[in-house]
């Protein structure tokens, strides 16, 4: 008999301790949100960056993003996106007061973040000094108190430090025609204009004469794999007699492209009439010169 109410006893405290958990448990208030910026990333509309005289501006339009400063180009998606996702997502792990913002750098920064949101939100965040150990940043958003202090690889992540910061965030394809579509490619330079065409059977030709399956996979694959080197943005040249024009076609859509040098060096490209600075090495371009000419010859 006394097991039995000793049981009873234990079920009775069990129950109690349950009945206790479920309650905490549902009533538990969450985590205070250590976001800076309350626009999710699925929410935001452009960024700009200004650092120090530099500007990165980008919009997301749909599921596309484009650089609209300093260049107007289509971006990269992958390094796009892991920048929203870093900016929606920047963190503090201080917070605090102080009405002598100066002190923190954050009275005249040069570095600013905007983010602006599909609904019309705007939050611009300034970035001020680093601390005095050097392992973060004090910031704030220009319409609240709070100064945050704030992870310095975070921020740091963010910099425009030169044009390599700009050129990550370009797409890179020169050509954007899949390879199986191309049937023709026209090849310009200061010796004429040479055209390379599929026929109907799916073989290539030059001049009435058959191009082997190895040249002609070899030229295909240089162009659709094409990528700039870098960009020294807005440059504009008018090339020299080693400047070159390639286009390609599916029959129905051209793209051009001239390949413009003054120094025989580097190689600035005009795309569809447009020059933003994206230049691509000679170096690089090697091996579709090379494969261009076992072409041609």
């Amino acid at each position: 008999m006394k097991t039995f109410r000793n049981t009873i006893i234990m079920l009775v405290i069990l129950g109690v301790l349950a009945g206790y958990y479920y309650y905490a448990k549902a009533t538990k208030k969450p985590a205070p949100s250590t976001n800076i910026i309350s626009i999710s990333k699925s929410k935001i509309s452009s960024v700009d960056i200004k650092d120090a005289g530099n500007e990165l501006a980008i919009e997301k339009s749909g599921n596309t993003y484009n650089v609209i400063k300093p260049v107007s180009y289509k971006a990269d998606s992958t390094s796009t996106d892991d920048l929203f996702n870093s900016i929606s997502g920047l963190k503090y792990s201080r917070k605090f007061t102080d009405t002598d913002v100066k002190k923190y750098g954050l009275d005249k920064s040069d570095f600013t973040i905007s983010v602006s949101s599909n609904d019309g939100k705007k939050e611009d965040l300034i970035v001020g000094n680093k601390s005095p150990v050097g392992d973060s940043y004090y910031a704030k958003l220009k319409n609240s108190n709070y100064i945050y202090v704030v992870d310095a690889s975070s921020i740091e992540n963010l910099q425009i430090t030169s044009n390599d910061t700009l050129f990550n965030y370009l797409d890179k394809d020169v050509y954007t025609m899949s390879k199986d579509k191309i049937s023709k490619i026209t090849y310009t330079d200061s010796t004429g204009t040479y055209n390379i065409e599929k026929n109907k059977s799916g073989k290539w030709m030059y001049n009435g004469k058959e191009i082997s399956s190895d040249n002609s996979e070899a030229l295909l694959n240089d162009i659709v794999l094409l990528n700039p080197t870098g960009i020294d943005p807005n440059k504009k040249i008018v090339g020299n007699n080693s400047s070159f024009t390639l286009t390609i076609s599916d029959g129905n859509k051209n793209e051009e492209v001239k390949f413009l040098t003054d120094d025989n060096a580097t190689y600035y490209l005009q795309m569809n009439t447009t020059q933003i600075g994206l230049y691509i090495s000679k170096d690089q371009l090697s091996s579709l010169l090379s494969d261009i000419k076992k072409v041609i010859k």
